[in-house]
């Protein structure tokens, strides 16, 4: 076989696993951050629904099991304790992204529980949103809104 035909169909195959690569990393990256967006919009449902502090503790425990883990693993950690774990559990094209989804279910619990416990978790929230907008190469107005917002609520007290 002459080696130029060879070495054709080998490009060619080649050619046709990398394009397939691609397609199936921007499948795989538009469905993620499908899933961020469905994120952020069933914590602001949480914020904005007025309900007795257990039913929010159950639906806060279920946002954790959907998105990112165990509510039990994942809410007493501390900031340094969340990154480590994001670096041995997460893969690496989701870890900024998840990182900030625990951002914002500490962010969230913190808006509705009362001190000492509320200034702790804002204050981790606003840590670990900080790490995020620090090492996530990606500028986030939300992230930056949120981060002012808690900085508000802590200097506040």
């Amino acid at each position: 076989m002459n080696h130029k035909i060879v070495w054709r169909k080998n490009h060619d195959l080649l050619c046709n696993y990398i394009g397939l690569w691609y397609l199936c990393t921007m499948l795989q990256r538009d469905y993620f951050i499908r899933i961020l967006q469905e994120f952020m919009a069933a914590v602001q449902r949480f914020l904005e629904k007025k309900e007795k502090e257990g039913k929010r503790d159950v639906a806060l425990r279920d946002l954790y099991r959907q998105y990112i883990g165990s509510y039990d693993d994942l809410r007493n950690l501390t900031v340094e304790e969340a990154i480590a774990y994001a670096r041995d559990v997460w893969e690496a094209d989701r870890r900024m992204s998840k990182l900030e989804m625990l951002a914002g279910l500490w962010h969230a619990e913190g808006v509705y529980k009362a001190d000492p416990l509320r200034t702790m978790l804002l204050k981790k929230a606003f840590q670990l949103y900080d790490y995020v907008d620090t090492h996530s190469g990606e500028y986030s107005l939300t992230r930056k809104e949120r981060m002012r917002q808690i900085k508000e609520m802590t200097q506040a007290q």
